[in-house]
């Protein structure tokens, strides 16, 4: 339970320290006071989205701060994110005027999603908002897992479910890629195939471009090729200088100058020879082939062409897109495997779903008949003693809570039949059906505390007290907070709280305070009679608080 409740900065309220009670607390106050605020607050403690219109002007940041009482089985969370273990445990909700927030257990930083899991086992807020959802089908079947007991199992399902959904969505992925690479594989594997003609790992384009020059001007490299064969005729340059040695080598000492250009001499007379006979093998080599020239011509024109498609300017570089496309052909293959063996996945998970959907169904059936007479057992002490309510269920599309299509049949007179209660409720009707449903989920899940925001909307009299009865009476096992504009159920209440607006400084502050029973028993007066109290009213409600 909550034992101290402290808020500062937040909306209207400057500070607010307050002492809470075990059993049934009523807060009351006029329209407009600032009940709302105090529910903004509670609701920051289950992990509601803060906005930084919450933060007043009084500084810089808002604040809620609640100290829980620990229950033995609070250790397991508590070691599962590693906080300290404190009596009491405090939790403090900070949120700053750009809108961010900090969350503190213990004062130790933790995330939203810590403080939910913590939070929505130690308190629930049920507001006049919440029993018109009751008119929503999902909001039916949420009720009722809860009260058949089928949290968990509902947890779990929609845990497989949302698994299905990812798997179908990857899945639909991969079909979708494959068979856009499919689309495209016929124009891949045409460049591929106008590659791999070009047999790029056994030819040497570079050669055929030399070859095919030497062939285009044949003429011309044979003219000067006879021309150093020339150097060897009888007047040529190999004569003159062998002449010219044999003079030398006459006349040449050792030592002397001279030696140095015969030995340079001799070398120049052993390359023209070397060059005489090189220029007369390629002479024989260098053979007019139009048909060659022909086939060499093809084929470079065809090179050069796909170098200049695919925008590169070398062999390698074509290499390397053919061996692109090759892998993207394979990539096709691996991909039609991933989608064989994810579609047996799928279908693997989709038996779990429907299996487990099937299971959970079975588990509503089996409710339904209990579940339906404790309604109607807890109705009939709010004065509907000739309710009947049946929780019809059919099998229908699988969905996130399962393949069960609920209707709630509900009839509160004799000789009605019983039709959907989003159409045969009353407001009065509804909100006790919501509160009998709510005792029993609060029984059953064992909730510490409990915010109420008008439950009892919609109803007077008579009808009225037994609802303060009812809350009295949950009021011993829970933790209540009750937000009422009734004097009878403000009356069964332990300990009552008012909330008021005031004035100070030229500025609008909303107060809580506590009241002992001689302000308790003016403020019901005034719930009865509005602001001019009368002595009727200050009597009817000391009646009501006897």
């Amino acid at each position: 339970m909550i034992k101290k409740l402290r808020i500062s900065n937040f909306a209207l309220i400057e500070h607010l320290e307050l002492d809470l009670k075990n059993g049934f607390t009523i807060v009351t106050g006029e329209t407009g006071s600032g009940k709302s605020i105090l529910l903004n607050a509670f609701s920051l403690m289950l992990g509601e989205r803060a906005s930084s219109s919450v933060v007043g002007n009084y500084s810089n940041k808002a604040v809620v701060e609640f100290h829980l009482t620990n229950e033995a089985q609070d250790k397991m969370f508590f070691g599962k994110h590693q906080l300290d273990f404190d009596e009491p445990t405090i939790l403090r909700r900070e949120v700053v005027k750009d809108g961010k927030s900090r969350v503190f257990i213990n004062d130790t930083p933790v995330s939203l999603a810590v403080l939910r899991e913590f939070t929505t086992h130690k308190l629930l807020i049920h507001s006049q908002y919440n029993t018109y959802e009751l008119k929503s089908k999902q909001t039916q079947l949420e009720l009722y897992d809860s009260l058949a007991g089928n949290t968990e199992k509902i947890e779990a399902f929609s845990k497989l479910y949302q698994k299905l959904l990812l798997q179908r969505d990857n899945y639909n992925k991969l079909v979708r890629d494959f068979k856009k690479q499919s689309e495209d594989s016929d124009y891949s594997q045409f460049l591929f195939d106008e590659l791999n003609k070009l047999n790029l790992d056994s030819k040497d384009y570079e050669k055929i471009e030399s070859d095919l020059y030497k062939l285009d001007n044949i003429d011309s490299i044979k003219d000067a090729l006879y021309k150093i064969q020339g150097f060897n005729e009888e007047n040529g340059f190999y004569t003159g200088i062998k002449e010219t040695l044999k003079q030398l080598e006459k006349i040449d000492s050792p030592g002397s100058e001279l030696e140095d250009i015969t030995r340079r001499l001799s070398a120049v007379s052993i390359e023209l020879k070397e060059l005489s006979n090189e220029s007369e093998s390629i002479i024989d080599s260098l053979v007019d082939d139009p048909k060659r020239r022909g086939e060499l011509l093809s084929s470079l024109d065809e090179y050069n062409r796909l170098l200049q498609k695919h925008k590169v300017g070398s062999q390698n570089e074509l290499k390397s897109i053919r061996d692109g496309l090759s892998d993207n052909s394979l990539s096709l293959i691996d991909l039609d495997s991933k989608i064989k063996q994810m579609n047996r996945n799928l279908k693997e998970t989709e038996d779990s779903v429907q299996n487990q959907a099937e299971a959970l169904h079975s588990s509503r059936l089996d409710a339904q008949k209990e579940l339906s007479q404790r309604i109607v057992n807890e109705l009939k002490s709010l004065k509907l003693p000739h309710t009947k309510i049946h929780f019809k269920m059919e099998k229908g599309a699988l969905n996130e809570m399962g393949i069960t299509e609920l209707k709630l049949l509900f009839s509160a007179n004799i000789g009605h039949p019983q039709i959907e209660i989003e159409k045969a409720a009353s407001g009065g009707e509804l909100s006790r059906f919501m509160l009998a449903l709510l005792k029993l989920i609060s029984e059953s899940r064992k909730m510490p505390t409990i915010l109420f925001d008008e439950i009892d909307s919609g109803v007077s009299g008579d009808v009225a007290q037994k609802i303060g009865q009812l809350l009295k009476n949950m009021g011993i096992k829970t933790q209540l907070l009750v937000i009422s504009h009734l004097p009878q159920v403000a009356s069964k209440a332990q300990q009552h709280l008012m909330v008021h607006k005031d004035i100070v400084n030229d500025k609008t502050i909303t107060s809580v305070n506590v009241l002992d029973m001689d302000k308790r028993i003016l403020e019901i007066a005034r719930l009865m009679s509005g602001e001019n109290v009368t002595q009727s009213a200050l009597d009817t409600a000391k009646s009501l608080m006897d």
